[in-house]
C-alpha cells in the first residue's frame, strides 16, 4: 500500500518533476544521487515501471556497494535495467533516452508517483499513465468542445410555457 501517491508530467527534455512532500517522504534531497530500476512483472502485457531509491553513503564502502539499502521486489518482479541518477536542485529526475525507451515514456506523458516501503527506507515507484489528455466525461461537460478548442462553461437556456 502507497505512503503518499502524487501525479506529475515528463517535460520537453525528458525531466520528471518530483513533489518536495514526496522527496521528503522518500529520504531523497535535492542534489542526491539516486538508484534507477526498471522493473517489469513476469508474463504481464503492462508497461514497465520505475523504482527510483536514494543511494545513502553508508551503502558505498571502500568502492563496493552494498545492496542492503536496495527496494524489496517480489518474485513476479523482474528487473530489467538499472543505473544511477540525480535529482537537480529543482527536484527533478532526468531519465536518459534508454530509460524513456524501456518505459516507453515521452514528453508530455503523464506519471503516477508512489513512495512504498518501511519507514526508514522508502522508495518511488514511478508509474507511465500515458499521454497527458482530457477524458470523456471532461469533454462532455463541456472542458473542451468538438473542434477541440474550449467550449463555454455556461449556456443559456429558455423555456416558454
Amino acid at each position: 500500500m502507497p505512503l503518499l501517491k502524487g501525479f506529475s508530467e515528463i517535460d520537453q527534455e525528458g525531466k520528471l518533476s518530483i513533489p518536495s512532500n514526496i522527496l521528503r517522504e522518500a529520504g531523497l534531497n535535492l542534489g542526491s544521487q539516486v538508484g534507477i530500476k526498471v522493473v517489469r512483472i513476469k508474463d504481464s502485457s503492462r508497461w514497465p515501471y520505475l523504482i527510483v531509491y536514494p543511494v545513502r553513503k553508508s551503502s558505498i564502502s571502500n568502492g563496493v556497494y552494498h545492496p542492503q539499502n536496495d527496494p524489496r521486489l517480489s518474485q513476479l518482479e523482474v528487473t530489467m535495467m538499472e543505473c544511477q541518477g540525480g535529482i537537480d536542485e529543482n527536484g527533478r529526475l532526468t531519465l536518459n533516452n534508454d530509460l524513456l525507451e524501456e518505459t516507453k515514456l515521452q514528453p508530455n506523458y503523464r506519471v503516477e508517483i508512489k513512495v512504498v516501503g518501511p519507514n526508514h527506507g522508502c522508495w518511488l515507484v514511478i508509474h507511465n499513465r500515458g499521454p497527458a489528455r482530457l477524458t470523456t466525461l471532461q469533454e462532455k461537460m463541456g472542458r473542451l468542445g468538438k473542434s477541440g478548442r474550449s467550449a463555454k462553461k455556461w449556456q443559456t437556456q429558455k423555456w416558454e410555457y
